[in-house]
């Protein structure tokens, strides 16, 4: 099952019946994260139709070319079934906002669904979808990088080095559980075991990154997590720059 908090009328099935629109592929070609490609996936453990989405999620996070994380939404926390209502245990407020204002940027409305795919910050696909969201990841991978970046690790703190760029920026650092195994007791995915990548367990703003670029730090994740930073031009517009943690 599909939640739709409003019809979904608008998306990337009509975008790509036609190919990808001129616009859309100029947009996807500025909109390089040095290199990798920034694949997000906004996805429940309560949503049955999500469980394809996150397996093709799994085989994206596996690429070179891929930064991929994993947003568990808390709206489907309120779903009754016949299996009674589960409770994603990675689910937050904040993965929802942050859904929310992808679509308003995108699609004009800040209604949500899931499971949703979102590139670069910049065009967004059916997380399940793997034409659509293989064709955006390609147009995206032919661009160039918006703003250099580089990220190392000096004892306990992560240093990010940014490079120059049109406008700046804000930098966010998003915590990740590169794997997490969940037994599911309740609702549409009752007594099935799913397995997720790279889920986001928290998520911070390390400031405004100037046009010239900068350096930013941050503590470096506990034992266990991994991390990611994600540049956003204003609004959560397009990703100028990402990078992983290193280890």
């Amino acid at each position: 099952m599909r939640f739709w908090v409003l019809r979904y009328f608008v998306g990337a099935t009509a975008l790509f019946a036609a190919g990808l629109t001129q616009s859309l592929a100029q947009d996807l070609a500025q909109g390089s994260a040095n290199g990798p490609v920034v694949v997000e996936l906004f996805t429940s453990q309560a949503c049955s139709s999500c469980r394809a989405a996150d397996a093709y999620f799994s085989e994206l996070a596996s690429r070179d070319d891929v930064i991929a994380i994993s947003w568990h939404v808390d709206y489907w926390n309120k779903l009754e079934t016949r299996h009674g209502r589960w409770r994603d245990p990675y689910s937050d407020p904040q993965c929802t906002k942050r859904q929310r204002q992808y679509n308003k940027n995108l699609r004009g409305r800040s209604s949500v669904y899931t499971p949703q795919i979102v590139i670069n910050g910049l065009a967004e696909a059916v997380g399940s979808d793997r034409e659509d969201v293989g064709a955006l990841i390609n147009a995206a991978r032919a661009s160039q990088p918006v703003a250099a970046i580089s990220a190392r690790r000096d004892g306990d703190e992560m240093v990010f080095e940014i490079g120059a760029t049109e406008a700046g920026g804000e930098a966010f650092l998003a915590t990740l559980k590169p794997v997490v195994n969940t037994e599911i007791h309740h609702g549409e995915n009752a007594g099935m075991v799913i397995q997720e990548i790279n889920v986001v367990t928290g998520l911070q703003s390390l400031g405004e990154v100037a046009s010239e670029g900068g350096r930013l730090t941050a503590d470096a994740p506990q034992a266990g997590d991994h991390c990611a930073i994600l540049v956003h031009e204003s609004d959560q517009g397009r990703i100028i720059a990402a990078a992983y943690c290193p280890s």
